[in-house]
């Protein structure tokens, strides 16, 4: 359940994700917060789907929005919005995991299906998305993570940051998870 789904009529390009930030913490006017879920509120689920299961990314992504409610002061400036919101759901995630005694999501996400290509496209394109989705578990935690948040779009410095490592172990990270994915690839590629 992404809420920016749920959301519409919002969507400012006036705005920064800092400036809407700005002007829900001095007018808790809750329009700005909308703004600022409608920007990153499906990024931010992906995110974390991918990192967990699908109730657990709802939990975590609704955590965060909650958190932003009840400290409204919480975002000092020292990044981006987005870098300091996946930062506070990269906690929220790791606790929650901790707590849980896991660190590894046992589930498969459903893949998304495009219902308007026919049913042997449909199984190819679902074939692809489950191979995706194995390979991208069988990765350690660390290495997922770092990979999920480059494929979000965030720079190596930005990684570095919510993550609380160096970018130089960052670089690692993503180079491990490349080269497994690469091998992990190689073998389903080999089978079919």
């Amino acid at each position: 359940m992404a809420l920016s789904f749920f959301i519409s009529g919002f969507g400012s390009k006036d705005y920064s994700s800092e400036q809407l930030y700005a002007l829900y913490r001095d007018s808790a006017d809750t329009a700005f917060l909308q703004q600022l879920i409608t920007l990153h509120g499906d990024a931010l689920y992906y995110y974390l789907l991918r990192q967990s299961d699908r109730q657990l990314a709802e939990d975590i992504s609704q955590q965060c929005w909650l958190k932003l409610l009840e400290q409204p002061d919480g975002f000092g400036g020292n990044s981006s919005f987005k870098t300091w919101l996946f930062t506070v759901a990269r906690h929220c995630l790791i606790d929650e995991l901790r707590r849980r005694s896991r660190w590894l999501a046992e589930d498969i996400t459903a893949p998304l299906v495009d219902t308007t290509t026919c049913p042997l496209q449909q199984l190819n394109v679902q074939q692809q998305q489950q191979r995706w989705a194995a390979q991208l578990n069988a990765l350690p935690f660390l290495q997922r993570e770092a990979l999920m948040l480059q494929l979000e779009g965030f720079t190596l410095a930005q990684i570095s940051q919510i993550t609380a490592q160096g970018e130089e172990t960052v670089k690692s990270r993503l180079r491990y998870a490349k080269q497994m994915l690469q091998q992990l690839n190689g073998a389903s590629n080999e089978q079919a």
